[in-house]
């Protein structure tokens, strides 16, 4: 469940993606995002066959313009029609974890996300060591009416070898105050040497940031405490606070003093449960 926080306006909810496992139509994983200088919102989510991960097809989005009225106060929101994202697609690969980030400076819009390798699941890579992922992105000039082809960053980021498996997201990135732009992710580290030993991969939370407005990116530092899904935002200049999903349904929040490179835990007390609502909707 997406919450939107528009100005004056009256929330009413509005699904926007709705599944149909019976034609083969299902959609999980969503990712929402509002650009405010073009009163935009994005809301992206996958296409699969089933609800089982494997069966991903697809990226798909919808877009939505913010509708006011003559005293500039919100009355709605007019949504387009539900379209593939054609270009976020690397053959023989199926594209997970939509999450987008708006870059404020060249006014362009970024689309992350995971490609694995067809019929590979999540847990045979973790249980092998057996990295299938890559890390990709698209571009929009035009609020994702067309797309750039895609950009892989797999052999550009050394970290990647090392994890049994990783993704971004899902959800949103953001510009921060500084410039940078700071993408969640959450890799599985990998501490098994096949065939000698059982695997053990956790995961652990960590940045994706580009300090040169989407020309070059680095990772971040691992959390230290073990971690999946992340959410970051930015609470002041150079202070960004993360929300991360842990294991047994709880949330670990920590917070960067340097940007979102180092990431430390805030006290055990202020976990909080988690919870998973469908279908996909968004509050406005």
């Amino acid at each position: 469940m997406f919450t939107v926080h528009l100005p004056k306006a009256q929330l009413q909810k509005q699904t926007l993606f709705t599944s149909n496992e019976t034609a083969g139509n299902v959609y999980r994983i969503p990712a929402l995002l509002y650009e405010r200088e073009s009163k935009t919102l994005f809301a992206f989510a996958e296409q699969r066959k089933t609800s089982d991960d494997a069966s991903g097809e697809k990226l798909v989005m919808r877009t939505g313009k913010i509708k006011e009225g003559s005293s500039k106060k919100t009355v709605g929101v007019i949504w387009s029609e539900l379209k593939e994202v054609e270009k976020a697609l690397i053959k023989g690969y199926r594209p997970m974890n939509p999450c987008s980030v708006y870059g404020k400076v060249n006014n362009k819009l970024f689309l992350f996300f995971i490609c694995v390798e067809d019929a590979i699941t999540e847990m045979y890579q973790k249980e092998n060591c057996d990295n299938r992922t890559r890390l990709c992105f698209i571009t929009s000039e035009d609020l994702g009416e067309t797309w750039s082809d895609v950009i892989d960053l797999t052999d550009e980021l050394s970290e990647i070898k090392n994890w049994s498996t990783f993704a971004v997201g899902p959800g949103h990135g953001i510009p921060a105050e500084s410039g940078r732009l700071i993408i969640p992710v959450y890799a599985y580290t990998s501490f098994c040497c096949k065939p000698c030993f059982l695997p053990n991969s956790k995961s652990y939370a960590l940045s994706l940031y580009s300090g040169s407005h989407g020309k070059n990116w680095k990772f971040g530092e691992l959390f230290n405490t073990v971690s999946v899904e992340c959410e970051i935002v930015e609470i002041s200049k150079d202070h960004i606070y993360c929300n991360a999903r842990n294991v047994g349904g709880y949330q670990v929040e920590a917070v960067s003093d340097d940007n979102g490179v180092k990431f430390n835990n805030l006290q055990p007390g202020n976990k909080l449960v988690f919870f998973m609502q469908h279908p996909i909707r968004v509050l406005l």
